[in-house]
């Protein structure tokens, strides 16, 4: 009784004053699939996709549970760790209460919901200040282009390689191929743009012949463009391809499912998106959802009105 006193008097629950941090997922009570949701959400995650930290801790304290402990309170801990590091400070609190009497296990609670507080501060001032530097984005949007044409494809052939490479990263495919066609028949188009491009396609289920319905409409751009590729017909090689990680391995999954073909058009050469590049490409122009615009970074720059 003495060291339960001793660990609540010596080691106080950090604030309510951070609850704005997290955000709950199950306010009505977690379920065991909730927490096996929760433990596994970051399973597959990429070294460039940061594991958030309450996901972190709390998967480190389930470790420790199912380390530790094989009896029935194995459940009751992964819903105390869940709190610790998911709910609100009343949640949080009447969780560590339930293990007064264990001080070690009170103790990991909240030593794991300090740790997540204090990587969760600068995170959130990242945050406040990626809203602050965004606010202008509907302005942006709305800003009247310096270039005149009266359809998408007149306005992109007035561009650059730069922008193309922009637009073709961020392309929905819905709105069809024309304007990827004409991008990527130019000598001008960067290799890089062009490989994008045939990955983004889904050439492996092109060159394989599972592509679904909704795909064919796509079928005659994506094996021209890979023909293109696999003859060389781009000379320029400057830009980096720009990619996650994640993408990258969508992309490279795709290329080699084609390849594994062994048969033209889709004999596409190795190492492509190995490729580092020049440079990055800094465009001008862009596009969200099939609307052409000033490139965010660009427009704050070079043509955004000031404010005071």
């Amino acid at each position: 009784m003495f060291a339960s006193l001793l660990s609540r008097l010596t080691q106080p629950l950090p604030s309510r004053a951070h609850d704005g941090l997290f955000t709950t997922f199950a306010p009505n009570g977690v379920s065991a699939a909730t927490l096996r949701a929760l433990y596994h959400q970051y399973d597959d995650a990429f070294p460039d996709e940061p594991v958030p930290p309450q996901h972190r801790y709390f998967r480190s304290l389930v470790d420790q549970i199912v380390g530790q402990k094989t009896d029935a309170s194995g459940l009751q801990r992964m819903r105390a760790a869940y709190a610790s590091c998911f709910e609100r400070y009343e949640a949080f609190e009447d969780a560590v209460d339930v293990w007064r009497k264990e001080p070690a296990f009170r103790k990991a609670l909240i030593e794991a919901r300090e740790q997540i507080i204090a990587e969760l501060l600068p995170t959130a001032t990242a945050e406040a200040a990626r809203r602050k530097h965004f606010s202008r984005w509907r302005e942006c949007l709305a800003a009247p282009l310096d270039l005149e044409g009266a359809t998408r494809l007149d306005l992109i052939k007035q561009m650059s390689p730069d922008d193309w490479h922009e637009i073709v990263l961020n392309w929905t495919w819905d709105h069809g191929t024309a304007e990827l066609d004409w991008i990527t028949a130019r000598r001008d188009c960067d290799r890089a743009t062009a490989v994008v491009a045939l990955a983004a396609g889904k050439c492996g289920r092109f060159a394989t012949q599972i592509a679904g319905p909704h795909e064919r409409k796509h079928a005659g751009f994506v094996r021209t463009l890979a023909a293109r590729v696999e003859n060389g017909f781009y000379p320029i090689a400057e830009l980096t391809l720009g990619l996650s990680m994640r993408k990258r391995a969508q992309y490279e999954a795709e290329l080699e499912t084609a390849r594994t073909t062994g048969e033209s058009p889709w004999r596409i050469p190795e190492g492509l998106l190995d490729w580092e590049g020049v440079r990055a490409h800094q465009p001008k122009y862009a596009i969200t959802d099939g609307r052409l615009h000033y490139q965010y970074e660009h427009w704050l720059t070079h043509g955004a009105p000031r404010t005071r």
